[in-house]
């Protein structure tokens, strides 16, 4: 049998959004599929670049990578080949666009709240992915800039 191995790489690419944040996820297909961007790394880029691109390429949104997240394989089949396919994702921060499906294989584009992104996420490796950026979120709470402040201001008695 055939073996073809790919190699991809992607992002998740998340927003601050008052107190919380926003993960960019694709649809494809009806009943929609969400998932993140991602897609082949040509000669010529680096994984961080392709994961740029993508992310460009199937949102219409611009993103810089924050973190290595991880490495997902998995085989699948078409016709008679089997492929085994790598995609190295990164976190990464918004830095301007708007989502919108400038990819023939995308849908669709849209921001979640990035606990409702991992349950509509589809894949269970992609909903991990969510999970190791929610803990590197909480151990870095300046990787986005300064975090809005969510305290009531105190009232300074006077006496």
């Amino acid at each position: 049998m055939r073996i073809k191995y790919e190699v991809s790489a992607g992002g998740l690419l998340v927003r601050r959004q008052g107190p919380g944040y926003e993960a960019l996820l694709i649809g494809r297909r009806l009943p929609r599929i969400w998932t993140l961007p991602k897609g082949h790394v040509e000669r010529w880029e680096s994984h961080e670049q392709a994961a740029i691109r993508e992310v460009r390429e199937e949102t219409g949104c611009w993103g810089e990578i924050v973190a290595r997240l991880n490495e997902i394989s998995f085989w699948f089949y078409v016709g008679k080949a089997k492929h085994r396919k790598s995609v190295t994702f990164y976190l990464m921060r918004f830095l301007s666009g708007e989502p919108q499906n400038e990819d023939h294989e995308v849908e669709e584009c849209r921001w979640f709240e990035i606990g409702a992104a991992r349950r509509t996420l589809k894949y269970v490796n992609e909903k991990r992915l969510v999970d190791l950026a929610t803990e590197y979120l909480l151990g870095h709470p300046d990787a986005f800039g300064e975090p809005p402040s969510v305290a009531p201001a105190v009232e300074q008695k006077t006496s």
